[in-house]
């Protein structure tokens, strides 16, 4: 087992990067690796029973023929896939006559459902390398995606290791699908076989966990040589309010109203409030997003109107002085997303946190946060406690920059011209906040530190990663869980911090995600196997 002690340290480490070209000899120019039932003749079943046979590989493994008669082995089933799209991705196959065969997999109870449910029109499905089903109800005739591509097929039926009845009574569906049944990865069957502790994984965890903020300070490193370290921050956060739909539009609206060009719109000499309105008009309208009474389907409260006439004189005061191009409303995406976190409101929210952080900005009154506290740096293990509950107020005090907002209709309303909310509630939650801090600020900042080799403030930086306890749950960490540890939630004695939960997340993207790595290829497993 690879010694881990030899790579210890107090600041943010290269160590995952060492670990991963020890097993590697070509890891390219960026440091990564490369590799880096018939209806009245067979039971009716569900299909999730279908998606728990296969998960589970309650099948006879050893003879496998897809229906067109080619010799099939499994590597790996894929993980269960609990959004949109085919139900396990990143399987790998052998397949007679294409070799390795990498790709995504959807399971039916029978062929037709593939028709049936249009998967032959939607291009998500194009993804799909190999398509499972109870029973083959299509007569061998196979089945093509949108392509025009045939997809090779595997009947379950014919290699049950156990009677469908006893299946039925055997496995827990409900356990599956909650994440209580996974297969284990390598690493979990090494960390058995070696009797891996939890002192070791930890480790390994937090050198993932440093290699993540590095692979992200290195992202904004570039955004810094094109743009100062205030509207890099600035640009940070835009994309993170957009979190997965609406990345790239708040990442335009950041780069078509950068933050001196509303300096030079919006005085700061006028009132915090009438500032925020104004910052408001001048972002809605630029991300056009601003709204108008035709937008209402009913008439508006007064409220409203009288928010919407703000907003409106504001804009008209200031869009002839905006050189910018406007967005439109068809570039933002509102699917899936709960109306408390719509984009209107997430404009809402950065106008007042720059609106009550200026005039210094939030670059610099984070910063004052962070050198109020660089003592600490220096104070040995002895003052650990102490030590733990200053990081905390530390975090408190950033955080309360984007927690503590307020706006006068904003945080009243989760829609314009909705209804009126009894009490007012958070424009960003805590869970958006912490997300910021760790995938933005911090790295942004460390950024900052080593180009002014401010060690002081790196060690801070480092102090409070791993400090930080874990985030809630994501379907990422539950995957990462059951494959090293074989349980949803992660033992909290191993990972006990941010910085070991963003571990789990570097090591899924390393290899877990990646579709040119197999499972006996991980660092993490060969970590454990060598010597």
């Amino acid at each position: 087992m690879l010694n881990l002690n030899t790579y210890s340290t107090n600041k943010f480490s290269p160590a995952y990067q060492q670990i991963i070209s020890s097993f590697y000899t070509d890891v390219g120019a960026n440091g990564r690796s490369p590799f880096f039932v018939l209806e009245g003749t067979e039971k009716l079943i569900k299909e999730e029973l279908v998606r728990c046979i296969w998960f589970g590989q309650h099948i006879k493994k050893g003879k496998l023929f897809t229906d067109d008669g080619s010799r099939l082995e499994v590597l790996s089933p894929g993980w269960w896939n609990t959004e949109s799209g085919p139900d396990f991705k990143h399987a790998e196959i052998l397949l007679e006559g294409k070799g390795l065969v990498k790709g995504n997999i959807e399971v039916h109870v029978f062929a037709s459902d593939w028709a049936r449910h249009q998967h032959d029109k939607q291009e998500t499905y194009n993804t799909v390398c190999l398509h499972v089903v109870m029973w083959n109800d299509r007569e061998g005739r196979c089945i093509r995606n949108l392509l025009g591509q045939s997809i090779p097929q595997l009947t379950l039926s014919k290699y049950l290791d156990a009677e469908l009845d006893d299946l039925v009574d055997m496995i827990d569906v409900e356990a599956y699908l909650k994440g209580g049944k996974v297969n284990p990865g390598h690493c979990q069957t090494e960390m058995e076989n070696q009797n891996v502790d939890g002192l070791w994984m930890g480790y390994f965890l937090d050198y993932a966990g440093d290699e993540r903020i590095l692979q992200k300070a290195k992202r904004y490193g570039k955004w810094v040589e094109k743009s100062p370290f205030e509207q890099t921050l600035y640009e940070g956060i835009m994309e993170s309010l957009g979190y997965k739909n609406n990345k790239e539009p708040f990442l335009t609206l950041a780069s078509r109203m950068p933050l001196e060009d509303i300096r030079s719109l919006i005085p700061d000499d006028i009132p915090v409030e009438e500032k925020a309105i104004n910052m408001q008009s001048l972002l809605l309208g630029v991300s056009g997003l601003l709204p108008q009474e035709g937008d209402l389907k009913t008439t508006s409260d007064d409220e409203t109107s009288a928010y919407i006439k703000d907003i409106k004189h504001a804009w008209s005061a200031i869009k002839s002085k905006i050189s910018s191009v406007p967005m439109s409303k068809e570039d933002w995406n509102y699917a899936a997303i709960r109306p408390a976190n719509y984009p209107e409101r997430r404009i809402a929210a950065i106008s007042n946190i720059l609106s009550e952080s200026s005039p210094d900005g939030v670059f610099r009154r984070i910063l004052c946060v962070f050198e109020r506290l660089m003592p600490i740096s220096e104070r040995g293990a002895e003052d650990s406690k102490e030590e733990q509950k200053i990081i905390k107020s530390l975090i408190e005090d950033i955080q309360s920059i984007f927690l503590d907002i307020q706006d006068s209709y904003w945080s009243y309303h989760y829609t314009l011209g909705g209804k009126r909310l009894k009490k007012p509630q958070k424009l960003l939650g805590r869970e958006r906040t912490s997300n910021i801090f760790i995938n933005v600020i911090i790295p942004i900042f460390l950024v900052y530190a080593r180009r002014h080799n401010d060690i002081k403030l790196e060690k801070i930086l480092h102090l409070v990663y791993r400090n930080y306890v874990p985030l809630p749950a994501t379907s990422v960490t539950k995957f990462m869980s059951n494959r090293i540890f074989g349980q949803e939630k992660f033992p909290q004695k191993i990972v006990n911090s941010v910085r070991r939960q963003q571990g789990l997340y570097q090591i899924f993207k390393d290899f877990c995600e990646n579709d040119n790595m197999s499972c006996n290829k991980c660092a993490l497993y060969l970590s454990m196997v060598k010597s």
